[in-house]
């Protein structure tokens, strides 16, 4: 009948469009995966920030005290979808990698960051972005992931969600 052969006929398109753009979010991120994030090069910027929430709350982090280990450097914020989508991903590696130093940087206000992060415990300290912070490394889109080696130069950045494997296979 016409219905069953309209029904079909949808059931097509649907089909199409669902790998149309299924197949689109695969470039995004490869595009993404390749194109980095931050434009830092050589040592990072050292930058003193109070940490908001998670591990070490209520102290600070300064960065040029976290040589000898690598760094992991996620740039983030409240309001950000895919750095809401991406948390879990860097929460996972920071506790499955106690010789990493992971570190959440909100791109935000101290109270907002504190509001939001705070809910959650985190397996890593997140550190409210000070004005040096953001004129210092000038991230332009969130998230943004930066990985230091263990002298403090940058090695790689990525911006976007990050995938489960990225960081171990690019963090030292």
């Amino acid at each position: 009948t016409r219905w069953q052969r309209f029904q079909q006929a949808s059931l097509r398109e649907v089909r199409w469009w669902f790998f149309a753009l299924l197949l689109f979010g695969f470039g995004s991120i490869l595009i993404g995966t390749l194109r980095g994030g931050v434009e830092v090069q050589g040592q990072a910027p050292d930058f003193t920030a109070p940490i908001v929430a998670g591990k070490g709350q209520g102290g600070g982090v300064q960065l040029s005290a976290l040589r000898g280990k690598p760094v992991v450097l996620y740039f983030t914020a409240s309001w950000c979808p895919a750095c809401k989508a991406t948390m879990p991903t860097v929460d996972r590696f920071a506790a499955g990698h106690p010789d990493v130093h992971v570190v959440g940087v909100a791109m935000e206000d101290r109270e907002d960051a504190q509001a939001y992060f705070g809910q959650t415990e985190r397996a890593f300290p997140i550190v409210a972005a000070t004005a040096e912070v953001q004129q210092k490394y000038d991230v332009k889109a969130l998230p943004t992931t930066l990985v230091l080696d263990a002298t403090g130069n940058a090695i790689w950045s990525r911006q976007g969600i990050l995938m489960p494997f990225e960081l171990d296979a690019r963090v030292p």
